[in-house]
């Protein structure tokens, strides 16, 4: 049961922002600059669809987390609500982005989806969020691909 639990503790990372700050910078300096800049772009503009849809469901509707996060101020309330999971709907962007946007060996979608799998559950696992949070995050995350992609196409 502990080995579990370091392992999702660990596979979460794969939604968390430094590993999402990562790729961004992975993006801005590989490649050519001008596609680069783009992809950067693409990313930097979902995550800000991302927070932004985020915080204002979080401003009206607040949930608890099922294992339960103190609060004192605003911003901390904002941050102990659990609805939608944001780790959710960025590890669903990431998925959909590299799945759709690079011409890719189709044996690398299921290593995709398996990490996406494991990183979704990782939440459920650790009692940071339950399955309505989960689904609202993965449809956030859809909703940021399918954003960005038209506007900064």
């Amino acid at each position: 049961m502990k080995l579990a639990k370091k392992f999702f503790e660990e596979v979460t990372f794969f939604g968390g922002i430094v590993f999402y700050l990562f790729l961004i910078f992975l993006l801005y300096i590989t490649g050519k600059p001008d596609y680069s800049i783009k992809l950067s772009l693409v990313f930097i503009f979902a995550l800000i669809i991302i927070y932004s849809l985020t915080f204002v469901i979080r401003l009206f509707y607040f949930k608890q987390r099922p294992e339960k996060i103190k609060y004192s101020n605003f911003i901390e309330k904002i941050d102990a609500s659990s609805f939608p999971s944001v780790h959710a709907a960025r590890i669903t962007f990431l998925a959909l982005f590299f799945m759709f946007s690079f011409t890719m060996n189709y044996l690398y979608i299921p290593v995709i989806l398996v990490i996406w799998f494991f990183t979704i559950y990782s939440r459920y696992y650790l009692k940071k969020h339950d399955t309505t949070d989960l689904i609202t995050g993965i449809i956030l995350g859809i909703i940021s691909f399918v954003l960005s992609g038209f506007i900064l196409t």
